[in-house]
């Protein structure tokens, strides 16, 4: 029986340490100037909770939660890369 997996788009104020990866295997990361973008690909909302706890104990400010689409395993990355929203018109 396959378990279906979930992808969460996580954005955070700041930067998240390395040694954060260390217990999320399944977590990919993006840096900007505005702060972290993390994608998720978790089994179940347990896990979402338990990596909301590990940012909260960093002191890391939670911006965004999202429900992705599921991941492609061969690319994970794309997902990030095919959801990044424009910046505004000025």
């Amino acid at each position: 029986m396959s378990m279906s997996r979930v992808a969460y788009r996580i954005r955070v104020a700041g930067a998240v340490a390395p040694r954060f990866f260390e217990d999320f295997s399944r977590v990919s990361v993006a840096a900007d100037e505005a702060g972290t973008t993390l994608l998720a690909d978790l089994a179940d909302m347990s896990e979402l909770h338990g990596l909301l706890d590990a940012l909260r104990r960093d002191g890391l400010v939670l911006v965004e939660v999202r429900r992705e689409h599921a991941l492609d395993p061969a690319n994970p990355d794309a997902a990030i890369e095919s959801t990044e929203r424009p910046p505004p018109d000025s």
